[in-house]
């Protein structure tokens, strides 16, 4: 008799303590994420990926946020704005995601903002054009230094200093090369400089011959681009193989580790501006993004090989998000649609109070008026020195 009732109170432990075990395991802030992870721009999503994946194994290894893991939905919206819409829409009502990441593509982003209104989510994106967050849009946030304040400025002020007198632009025709031409002729104007010309090429093309005849024929001693890693190595390749041997110099969007073995010989000195991880080894002890620069470069590299800066844009967007839900109410349940809109709502609110947030792209400070929170010069100059990227130190 006391080996049964022994059998029955151990036995009745067993189940009280599975039950409970369950009971205690809480459903995962959902992070619903897109970007590019095939077709011919999917060096931006692949490192945009493997970033939030990276930043995420910190998180969840450091215990999550409020009990909680994060867990990412990835989506490949394969460079189509259509099929973005439709993936943004599935990881808002489907995934019940409490805040969206990733969506590099600067169109798609500007195709959603309806959706972020009506759904009252935010997304931290990790589109460069400043249009995205100037004026401030109510439910986007951004990553990724501005043009206007951290790249063409410093770029223009390097090629003056080397000599050019007659620059020309040369841009892809989307958001960030057509931003990147207003800024360009501003701060040509601010340097009592004229512009040689201005050229365009369509999005993802990978032959500029006439855009480069025309530049040319204008006497333009130097070219500045502003284009995604492939067509801006194609461009090179048609100046320098036409015979353009005057100062070319290169907008941020192509600090990828595929971008001096795609422009080869024409890469070689090629200067741009990017994130400090991907020169993370020649960053000096005394700046306060060292530690963490350094922790992501190592970790990337390890993994992947060459650093990817899209990655630090998302390492970014997790680590400021995770900051958000440490003062989300640690008691609403995301698996519930009455507490899922009131996370949302709470992430949102706490985005834009975040100030001194160390990460990879700069010194984070948002505001109410300002979802993007970097200062100018955030990022330093970098240059393509024996095929790799390095910090440069001077003319």
């Amino acid at each position: 008799m006391k080996r049964v009732l022994i059998f029955i109170v151990a036995s009745l432990g067993a189940v009280s303590f599975g039950v409970t075990g369950h009971a205690q395991e809480k459903a995962p802030y959902v992070l619903g994420f897109e970007s590019e992870l095939t077709g011919a721009y999917s060096n931006l999503g692949i490192g945009t990926k493997r970033g939030l994946e990276i930043a995420l194994e910190e998180l969840n290894a450091a215990g999550g946020v409020n009990g909680r893991q994060l867990k990412a939905i990835y989506y490949d919206g394969e460079t189509n704005v259509a099929k973005g819409l439709i993936l943004a829409k599935k990881l808002i009502e489907v995934e019940q995601s409490v805040v969206l990441v990733g969506f590099t593509l600067s169109p798609l982003v500007m195709a959603t903002l309806p959706m972020l209104e009506d759904n009252k989510i935010a997304m931290v994106s990790t589109a460069a054009p400043e249009i995205l967050w100037k004026p401030t849009k109510k439910w986007l946030f951004n990553t990724v230094g501005s043009q206007r304040e951290s790249s063409i400025p410093q770029i223009l002020d390097l090629m003056k200093k080397k000599g050019a007198k007659k620059i020309a632009y040369l841009y892809a025709d989307y958001l960030l090369g057509q931003t990147g031409e207003q800024v360009f002729e501003e701060n040509m104007k601010k340097m009592n400089m004229t512009p040689a010309i201005v050229e365009k090429y369509q999005f993802a093309s990978h032959d500029v011959t006439p855009q480069i005849t025309h530049i040319m024929s204008a006497g333009a001693d130097a070219i500045l681009i502003t284009g995604l890693t492939i067509d801006t190595a194609a461009a090179l390749k048609n100046a320098r193989d036409m015979g353009f041997s005057g100062i070319i110099m290169c907008d941020y969007a192509i600090g990828t580790p595929e971008f001096p073995g795609l422009a080869g010989k024409y890469g070689e000195g090629i200067v741009t501006v990017a994130q400090k991880a991907i020169v993370a080894e020649d960053i000096p002890d005394s700046d306060v993004q060292k530690k963490v620069v350094v922790q992501l470069y190592r970790e990337y590299t390890k993994r992947y090989g060459g650093y990817n800066q899209y990655a630090g844009h998302t390492w970014d967007s997790a680590h400021l998000v995770a900051e958000a839900l440490k003062k989300v109410d640690p008691n609403l349940d995301p698996e519930k649609q009455a507490d899922l809109a009131k996370i949302r709502e709470q992430i949102r609110d706490n985005l834009e109070k975040i100030k001194g947030f160390v990460g990879q792209n700069g010194i984070f400070n948002y505001s109410p008026d300002n979802h993007n929170g970097l200062g100018p010069d955030c990022y330093p100059l970098v240059v393509v020195r024996d095929g790799k990227w390095r910090l440069y130190k001077g003319m």
